[in-house]
């Protein structure tokens, strides 16, 4: 009895002493790591919330991009971070599809993570070179069957949901396109503005809006179930005799597992207030997310979904990274 008392109290201490100490949180500068290089839209995201963010919880937001390996090298920082606040990532789909993807990893999707807030979605918009003798999807498709594996496409990575959206259409479509892996959306951007690819998949970005509207680039396809008030002229995937083909990313925050519930509550409630920021709202515009808001339940139940949604994809293709 006496032992079972001793342990009543001691874990009612550690309990205590949490809560405390999530009291205190934060007390030091906070590390937000980006899985990607500077330039793509994660990262773009990621920095229109440091003053906001900085200002609601009274300490300095440090971004820190960590490129590699198709976000995992960023995911891995933060699962190896001591549960205490003050490191965490932002990341989407790539973070949670890539985990069907590869043999080995250095954590566990479903054990070494705390969801705390989904903060965006979009819809996926098929760009190509004006330089290509294509305006629709139709299009693409007849010139991709004419010359089979010569048009080349850029992704953020082998696995990253704008290079499964590309396996899939190509799986639907019957066609071949040679896959450029980055290590984040601002290299593809980059070289993909500078011709050097022909084809991506991005979200109906203002970045692209005035590129679009001058002919220098073209938008072929969008995702979503209507066309979109940016690309009016667009026709969607189902429009154009591809129904059922409505990839989409999304956008999340996540801790390292064992982060204290007051913590992931607190920053949770707070992104959704700096997600409305004037900073904010003008990156959410330029890069045509949708704001979301989810809480750490919601948030790990969308998860969970979106698992069940790729997973026959991912296997149907046999895409194995090691």
């Amino acid at each position: 009895m006496k032992h079972f008392v001793l342990a009543v109290a001691c874990a009612t201490g550690l309990g205590i002493a949490t809560h405390a100490a999530a009291q205190a949180w934060p007390a030091k500068p906070i590390r937000l790591v980006v899985p990607f290089p500077p330039g793509g839209g994660m990262d773009v995201l990621a920095r229109s919330f440091g003053p906001g963010l900085s200002a609601a919880l009274g300490q300095p937001v440090v971004i820190d991009n960590r490129p590699s390996a198709g976000g995992v090298v960023g995911a891995d920082t933060v699962a190896k971070s001591a549960p205490d606040g003050y490191t965490i990532g932002i990341s989407g789909s790539f973070h949670t599809v890539g985990s069907l993807l590869y043999r080995k990893l250095p954590y566990r999707i479903d054990g070494d993570f705390a969801p705390i807030t989904m903060i965006a979605d979009g819809d996926f918009v098929l760009y190509v070179q004006a330089s290509l003798p294509v305006r629709t999807l139709a299009d693409l498709v007849a010139h991709a069957k004419a010359q089979p594996g010569k048009l080349n496409y850029g992704s953020a990575g082998v696995g990253h949901p704008y290079h499964l959206a590309m396996e899939m259409l190509q799986s639907r479509a019957g066609v071949q396109l040679f896959h450029v892996p980055y290590k984040g959306m601002g290299p593809v951007i980059q070289d993909f503005m500078g011709g050097r690819i022909d084809a991506m998949f991005y979200s109906p970005s203002g970045q692209f809006r005035d590129q679009v509207a001058s002919g220098k680039i073209r938008a072929v396809a969008i995702s979503s179930d209507q066309r979109h008030p940016r690309f009016p002229d667009v026709g969607t995937f189902a429009e154009q005799g591809v129904s059922g083909f409505k990839p989409a990313s999304h956008v999340g925050i996540w801790g390292p597992a064992g982060l204290p519930r007051p913590i992931v509550e607190r920053l949770a409630a707070e992104f959704a207030k700096v997600t409305q920021t004037t900073e904010a709202v003008a990156a959410y515009d330029n890069l045509q997310f949708v704001r979301t808001a989810l809480g750490p339940d919601e948030y790990a139940a969308w998860i969970r979904n979106e698992l069940t949604t790729w997973r026959p994809l991912v296997q149907s293709l046999g895409i194995v990274l090691d």
